[in-house]
């Protein structure tokens, strides 16, 4: 009887909220997700040109350079004014770059999504460089996937009715300066905002939560309304995904809760945004020489930047699933 109750509710929601044309519309969207491309973006910027990105440095210059032109050639507009750019001091001779890129809704234009990752890493440590290829290019390649998606859709006339932006923080690895500094000096009132989607560490399948290498971790579940835990587990059954969904941490809510808080979108949660994170955890090549484009498991990539774009695709398309907390 409960598993009844259970497929009345999902096919009433499905139906009766019309999410079904909508998945049907994203359908077509999807096949533009690619492994190749996650695959490219995680080498350029993963590669030792980039020398581990440490903020400040040259190779931190060299991943925003891509970064700003990958958002360019997808034909968003930058966020603020004329520049892709928000720079802050970290300290007396070191700046940051976070970039910004924004996609205009057609309709509630004036709320708004955020889809962040860090790009930045660790650099070099005695002459040996960390790429960060996991930590966090993979998370960079995936928005730099959903931002070309969307961008595509809106060249051929389908924006969404809310307007996206899509941000790459700077100094993660420094105390989470900034996404710090995005939160303190964004000018746009928090209850325009109708979530912020993080990403952060997703390109591994070395530590699943149960037998099945497939998975995906989703923390800061419990500040999501069971109807968007809903839509997240219709979407990974319906387009036959089949991502292991664990929004527990390895069923430890207090390292839940801990993981969460030392992660960008800690900074959008205090202002009482709707923050979730998806990423795929830390393992043994977690701030290690050996986190290589070669350790990511792109197939599986592919899979969860799918679900995350239909994710995204249903909040900036639908009225929010998210409540205030």
């Amino acid at each position: 009887m409960p598993r009844f109750s259970f497929v009345v509710s999902v096919l009433l929601l499905f139906f009766s909220s019309g999410l079904y044309g909508q998945l049907t519309q994203a359908d077509r969207n999807l096949n533009i997700i690619s492994q190749e491309q996650l695959r490219k973006h995680v080498r350029a910027l993963a590669d030792t040109a980039a020398q581990g990105r440490a903020s400040g440095t040259v190779g931190a210059l060299i991943a925003a350079q891509y970064i700003r032109d990958c958002f360019r050639s997808y034909g968003l507009q930058p966020f603020n004014g004329s520049s892709w750019v928000q720079s802050f001091a970290i300290d007396s001779s070191t700046y940051g770059r976070n970039l910004i890129a924004m996609l205009r809704g057609n309709g509630r234009s004036d709320e708004y999504l955020i889809i962040s990752a860090h790009y930045d890493h660790i650099g070099m440590i005695n002459n040996v460089v960390y790429p960060g290829a996991d930590d966090n290019a993979s998370g960079v390649a995936l928005l730099l996937q959903l931002a070309q998606v969307f961008g595509q859709r809106a060249r051929n006339g389908d924006r969404p009715a809310r307007t996206i932006l899509f941000v790459a923080y700077d100094a993660k690895e420094l105390n989470l300066a900034g996404s710090a500094h995005f939160a303190q000096s964004l000018r746009i009132p928090p209850y325009k905002i109708i979530a912020n989607i993080n990403i952060d560490q997703i390109g591994c399948v070395l530590e699943p939560p149960r037998r099945n290498p497939e998975y995906l971790l989703v923390l800061g579940a419990e500040r999501l309304t069971p109807d968007l835990k809903l839509i997240i587990d219709i979407s990974n059954r319906y387009y036959g995904i089949g991502l292991d969904l664990d929004y527990t941490y390895y069923d430890s809510p207090n390292f839940s809760e801990l993981f969460f808080r030392f992660g960008d979108q800690i900074h959008l949660a205090q202002k009482g945004i709707p923050s979730v994170l998806f990423t795929s955890g830390i393992h043994a090549y977690t701030y290690k020489a050996t986190d290589l484009p070669a350790l990511l498991h792109y197939p599986v990539l592919e899979k969860r930047t799918k679900l995350i774009y239909l994710v995204v695709n249903d909040l900036a398309s639908r009225r929010s699933w998210l409540r205030r907390y």
